[in-house]
């Protein structure tokens, strides 16, 4: 098994340094204390070369944070990105490979325009369906549209996620938006692909977030509050969204959430909290139903009813989720992570939950085209 046995979260927002020096204040923290114990840093980043000219960046890191630089890889799953490199440490720490691994996740996003950023985000969609209009906040608008034709869920159900997830920001010094909303704001405000609007998207963000992974045997001698990653699990569905029978049933985030619980040994009712891809406040609700905490089309009526929010029955994004706490492609499955560290270790402050002992975090590539389900146990 494999541990988290330190984690550091750089603020997200749109931030004056470089991808570079962002992923530096990430790690730096972690490879002054630990530096000798490292055998191997994992970097996630989806758009490195697109935003910001870089490549090669994780071999620069490992130069500029360790003594004598330890080997290195980067690893690109798009959103997705700093889950799977949390997947991919453990397996190989679990391979007797690596005592402990770094793993960084950084995006420097704000660097080029809003227009070109959507062009570059999109770039990941298949050619066909990208060359018909398609775009990620668009499928994310149809969703919405058959959920609510489907299951006659309200409008204003849809728009409580984002004032839910903000509302939970307030709480996290690391969000992007530390800002509460009003259902009235998020109606109003401007309409991205109808019906969803501004509010309920993710904003442009940059940031880096750095945690240690270390086998059990070598936990308990780095850190006195370890985080045991129980299992972790990847599944992939058609790239093409118009080839699968249903977009609302999420099959990749369906298959990877089930898979992890199953290898861990539990299941949704054994779960404490929950950190859930929300890209878009419909994603949240599909999500949640998917992976098994809410009977498809009741996840509407669950949130109005406060069961996603912190004190009640799943709690879901409490760190303010993508829409609040923002999103850093690559950096995201890193923060879900640190979530469950903070919260699991009770050192997460003003928002921490009541004894946590299980959560569970989902990080999708795509629109659904990917998923990296974790599984975390406090020790």
């Amino acid at each position: 098994m494999a541990a988290i046995t330190a984690a550091n979260h750089v603020k997200f927002g749109r931030l004056e340094k470089d991808l570079f020096q962002l992923s530096i204040d990430s790690a730096l923290p972690i490879t002054k204390k630990y530096g000798d114990a490292i055998d191997l840093a994992i970097f996630a980043n989806a758009y490195g070369g697109q935003y910001n000219g870089l490549s090669g960046v994780n071999n620069r890191l490992s130069a500029e944070l360790f003594d004598v630089p330890v080997p290195s890889l980067r690893i690109d799953n798009t959103s997705s990105g700093g889950a799977t490199a949390i997947h991919a440490a453990k397996s190989i720490i679990q391979a007797g490979d690596a005592r402990s691994i770094l793993v960084i996740g950084s995006e420097k996003m704000s660097s080029v325009p809003t227009r070109q950023s959507s062009s570059i985000i999109a770039s990941l969609l298949d050619p066909y369906e990208r060359c018909s209009g398609l775009t990620l906040p668009s499928l994310a608008g149809f969703l919405a549209r058959m959920y609510m034709t489907k299951y006659g869920s309200s409008r204003e159900s849809i728009a409580q996620v984002t004032v839910k997830n903000h509302r939970n920001a307030m709480k996290n010094e690391n969000a992007h938006h530390r800002k509460e909303i009003s259902i009235e704001d998020v109606l109003s405000s401007k309409v991205i692909a109808s019906p969803l609007t501004l509010y309920e998207y993710c904003p442009i963000s940059d940031g880096s977030v750095s945690m240690l992974l270390s086998g059990d045997e070598f936990a308990q001698s780095i850190s006195s509050k370890p985080v045991r990653i129980s299992s972790s699990s990847i599944s992939s569905d058609t790239a093409q969204v118009s080839l699968r029978d249903d977009i609302m049933q999420l099959g990749a985030v369906r298959a990877s959430s089930s898979a992890a619980l199953k290898q861990a040994g539990i299941s949704t009712e054994d779960v404490d909290f929950a950190e859930l891809h929300d890209m878009s406040s419909i994603l949240e609700l599909v999500e949640a139903e998917a992976v098994g905490f809410f009977q498809r089309g009741t996840a509407w009526k669950e949130i109005m009813e406060g069961s996603m929010d912190p004190d009640g029955s799943i709690p879901v994004n409490v760190s303010g989720g993508l829409l609040a706490r923002g999103h850093p492609i690559a950096a995201t499955g890193l923060a879900q992570a640190h979530e469950a560290f903070v919260q699991l270790t009770s050192q997460a402050g003003q928002r921490q939950l009541k004894d946590p002992h299980f959560a569970i975090s989902v990080s999708m590539a795509g629109f659904g085209n990917s998923a990296t389900s974790i599984v975390y146990e406090a020790i």
